[in-house]
C-alpha cells in the first residue's frame, strides 16, 4: 500500500484517457490544521510587509510600495494603456495611411478617422486627415496595434490622464502624434523587430503624397523652415549690379571735354597768312569762349536736374545748350577785323602756329561750334544705348 506522505507518481486508467496523480509530498491536514496553515501564511506576509523590503522580482513577500510621484517604478515594454501615432523626426511624414483596419477591429468603436485627399486632383491620397480617439472609453485591448499593416498605432506607457473635463479624453490627431524616437526610447525591442518593414513602407507611401499632406501637423513648421534654407543655399548669388555706364554729371563733363577737345583742333586749324592773324585769333577767342560756355551750362544743368531729371535727358539737355552757346560765340565772336576783337583777350603773335593754308573769316567760329555740337550728341546717344541696355 502507498502512504500519505510517499512522494511517488501513480498512474491510472479511465474511460478518458490517462490520469497523472502527484503527490506534493505534504501529509493530508486533518482536525483544523488547514486553518491553522493558513493563518501562518497570513501572519508570515504581514510579517515580510512591514520589516522586509523587496529587493529583486523573485521575492514573493516583503514591502513594495514606491513614493510615487517622485519614485516611479519602471514599466516592462509590452504595458500598455493608451494608442498613440508615430511619425518620423526627419521628415515629419506619418506613418498612418488611414487604411482603416484600427477602426474596423475596436471593439468598443472608439477610433475615428478620415482619409486625406489631393487637392488638384481631388483622389484620395495614403495619409489621414483627421484622426480621433475617444481615451474615455477605450478599454486598452491593443488590438488596434496588433492589426496596424504600418506599425503607425503603438500603445503608449503614459496613465495620468486624470480629469474632470469628460471632452478633453477626446484626442485628436495633433495630441496622439509622437514621434518614433519616443516610442523607441519607451520599447526599443519592440521597434527594432518592425523598424526596417514600417520605414520601408513609410517611403513607398511619402512617394505618393503631395506637398505637405501626411505631415504631422507640429512638424509642419519646422519643414518650412528647411525648406526655405536649402532653397536660400541653392539659390545663385545675385549678380553684382553693373555701375551706371554714365552718370548724368560723366555724361556731362564728357560732352564739355570733346566741345574742349574740339576748341583745340580748331585752334591747332592752320591760319591763312600773317595778315589775317587777327582775323583767325578772333575765331580761335571764339571757339573758347563757346567751349567754356559750354562746359559752365553742363555743369550748370547736371547740378539742377540731378535730382529730377531722368540720366539721358541731362544729358541730351547739356548738349543742346553746349551747341546753342556755341552758335552763339562763333555768331558774336567774329569781327570784321583785329580791332574789333577784345584787346584784353589779345594773344602774342607767336602763339599761333604757322599759316599753312587759308580759311574764311568766320568758317573755324563754325566749325568749332559744329565739333562741339556733334560730340555733345554722341555722348547722349551713348548714354542712352547704356541705359537701353540695362
Amino acid at each position: 500500500m502507498m502512504t500519505e506522505t510517499e512522494t511517488e507518481t501513480t498512474e491510472t486508467q479511465t474511460t478518458r484517457g490517462r490520469v497523472y496523480v502527484i503527490d506534493r509530498g505534504r501529509p493530508k491536514l486533518r482536525a483544523g490544521q488547514g486553518l491553522l496553515t493558513g493563518l501562518d501564511v497570513v501572519f508570515r506576509h504581514f510579517r515580510d510587509a512591514l520589516t522586509r523590503k523587496l529587493e529583486k522580482p523573485s521575492q514573493q513577500t516583503g514591502v513594495f510600495t514606491v513614493q510615487y510621484p517622485e519614485e516611479r517604478l519602471k514599466l516592462p515594454e509590452a504595458f500598455r494603456n493608451f494608442p498613440i501615432l508615430l511619425y518620423d523626426d526627419e521628415t515629419g511624414h506619418e506613418l498612418c495611411t488611414s487604411c482603416f483596419q484600427c477602426q474596423r477591429i475596436c471593439p468598443p468603436q472608439v477610433i475615428h478617422m478620415t482619409q486625406a485627399r489631393d487637392p488638384a486632383t481631388g483622389k484620395a491620397v495614403p495619409a489621414v486627415a483627421e484622426f480621433l480617439i475617444e481615451y474615455d472609453a477605450c478599454m486598452s485591448c491593443g488590438l488596434c496595434a496588433e492589426v496596424c499593416p504600418f506599425d503607425a498605432i503603438k500603445m503608449d506607457h503614459e496613465f495620468e490622464f486624470s480629469t474632470d473635463v469628460h471632452g478633453g479624453l477626446t484626442i485628436n490627431k495633433a495630441g496622439l502624434n509622437r514621434p518614433i524616437s519616443y516610442y523607441e526610447k519607451i520599447a526599443p525591442t519592440f521597434w527594432a523587430e518592425v523598424k526596417d518593414g514600417a520605414m520601408k513602407k513609410l517611403q513607398g507611401n511619402m512617394k505618393r503624397r503631395p506637398d505637405l499632406i501626411g505631415v504631422a501637423p507640429q512638424m509642419i513648421d519646422t519643414i518650412k523652415a528647411k525648406r526655405a534654407e536649402v532653397a536660400a543655399a541653392q539659390a545663385p548669388a545675385p549678380a553684382p549690379t553693373a555701375p551706371d555706364s554714365a552718370p548724368a554729371d560723366k555724361a556731362a563733363r564728357l560732352a564739355a571735354i570733346r566741345a574742349k577737345a574740339a576748341a583745340k583742333d580748331a585752334e591747332a586749324q592752320p591760319v591763312p597768312s600773317d595778315d589775317s592773324a587777327p582775323t583767325d585769333k578772333a575765331a580761335r577767342l571764339a571757339a573758347i569762349r563757346a567751349a567754356n560756355a559750354a562746359r559752365k551750362d553742363a555743369a550748370a544743368d547736371v547740378a539742377q536736374t540731378s535730382d529730377t531729371i531722368p540720366d539721358d535727358k541731362a544729358a541730351r539737355l547739356a548738349a543742346i545748350r553746349a551747341a546753342n552757346a556755341a552758335k552763339k560765340a562763333a555768331s558774336e565772336g567774329a569781327p570784321a577785323s583785329a580791332s574789333d576783337a577784345p584787346a584784353t583777350h589779345a594773344a602774342p603773335a607767336s602763339d599761333t602756329p604757322p599759316a599753312a593754308s587759308s580759311m574764311p573769316d568766320d568758317k573755324a567760329a563754325r566749325l568749332a561750334a559744329i565739333r562741339a555740337a556733334n560730340a555733345a550728341k554722341k555722348a547722349a546717344a551713348q548714354k542712352q544705348d547704356g541705359n537701353d541696355d540695362q
